[in-house]
């Protein structure tokens, strides 16, 4: 079977960790199949190349610049790719399905805000991120026409997308994330006071960074003894910069820089937890890594948390600098709660599928569509 695999809109972030752990784990499942990955350039897709059934196909740099560029891409490059290469069945990891000529086509959905159109992150964005986010939102939805079938990464998020398009839940698929590498579990760090926090994100309006600043005012006047390391690259947006600006006065806080995959591992267990302010996710890869390393969650109290994660994390209020102030303090000073917390996320942890089951999963779910 020749299969098209679709990462042309993955060139950084979460979402391109998520394709590429599933490629990755794809090709030596299917060594009879002739895997055809479309991908960006320079953004470490290079490495799949060890698979002997795998062959890169890129996309230039203009194609995540320029709307028209990708408009003639979608419609017009990649289904001639189809037929050139008798491509069986499509799998489109970026969100965005595409006339594929009628074959089979398996979308897989990781934007958060297509299920969350009554989100807060809404109202938090800038008019220029909001007007950007509404066009990304309705250029996916109008291409889901073309999916077979999608997948998610949770129950949460299947609900949802069968409610707004109304979708028959057969075709709603649920593939969830998974911690990169499976290892051994590293105890936690000692002393854990300071708490070590690990704030592991790109720059997106709906990760909530515009939180920080008041949060570490807080902090320092409640001398709450945390320190949170950031993973920003400060070129990459303005809101980085501005947020990293804005925290040059507190010193608890500091930015790591960006995360090379093999990092991310050592990273986390040099820290007690991680702190995920975030108003929207489909299923943070930070969960899993967290999950697998036995470490603290301190996040928002919204659906796509709770419901997955139960009592194996700490809640607070994502739009309210005291009240996260005041669950950090409280989990300082209640450490018999941080144990049974422990003990629900070793509990969790351990019905999690792994990366090599997801990648089953996945080979399975293209054999179905």
């Amino acid at each position: 079977m020749n299969l098209l695999l679709n990462a042309s809109n993955l060139h950084h972030g979460g979402g391109k960790t998520v394709a590429l752990q599933l490629v990755d784990g794809l090709a030596p499942l299917r060594p009879q199949d002739r895997l055809f990955v479309l991908a960006p350039q320079d953004a470490e897709y290079e490495n799949l190349r060890a698979h002997p059934n795998i062959e890169l196909l890129s996309v230039a740099d203009r194609f995540h610049r320029n709307w028209l560029e990708k408009l003639r891409q979608v419609h017009f490059r990649f289904p001639a790719l189809c037929n050139q290469l008798q491509i069986d069945k499509v799998v489109s990891l970026g969100n965005v399905a595409f006339p594929a000529g009628g074959r089979p086509q398996l979308v897989y959905i990781q934007l958060a805000q297509l299920g969350h159109p009554d989100s807060p992150a809404w109202q938090r964005m800038s008019p220029r991120a909001r007007q950007k986010n509404r066009l990304m939102d309705r250029y996916v939805a109008y291409h889901l026409k073309y999916a077979t079938a999608i997948a998610v990464q949770t129950e949460v998020m299947r609900r949802r997308l069968a409610a707004r398009f109304h979708r028959d839940e057969s075709s709603l698929l649920v593939l969830p994330n998974a911690a990169l590498l499976p290892q051994d579990v590293t105890p936690m760090p000692e002393p854990r006071l300071p708490l070590r926090l690990l704030f592991l994100s790109h720059y997106y309006e709906h990760k909530n960074f515009e939180c920080l600043p008041a949060l570490a005012a807080s902090l320092q006047r409640r001398q709450v003894p945390v320190e949170i390391s950031l993973t920003l690259d400060m070129h990459e947006a303005a809101g980085a910069a501005k947020v990293l600006q804005a925290l040059q006065p507190f010193s608890f806080v500091r930015n790591l820089g960006p995360l090379r995959l093999e990092e991310v591992g050592p990273t986390l267990d040099a820290h007690h937890g991680v702190f995920l302010p975030s108003l929207l996710e489909s299923y943070s890869g930070v969960f899993a890594e967290a999950l697998r390393h036995r470490r603290y969650i301190f996040t928002g109290r919204l659906d796509f948390a709770t419901e997955l994660l139960g009592d194996a994390a700490f809640y607070f209020d994502p739009l309210d600098a005291e009240n996260i102030a005041q669950v950090l303090q409280d989990a300082i000073q209640n450490p018999e709660r941080g144990h049974r917390v422990l003990q629900a996320a070793d509990s969790l942890a351990s019905t999690l599928p792994d990366t090599v089951q997801v990648c089953q999963l996945f080979s399975q779910m293209i054999d179905r569509i």
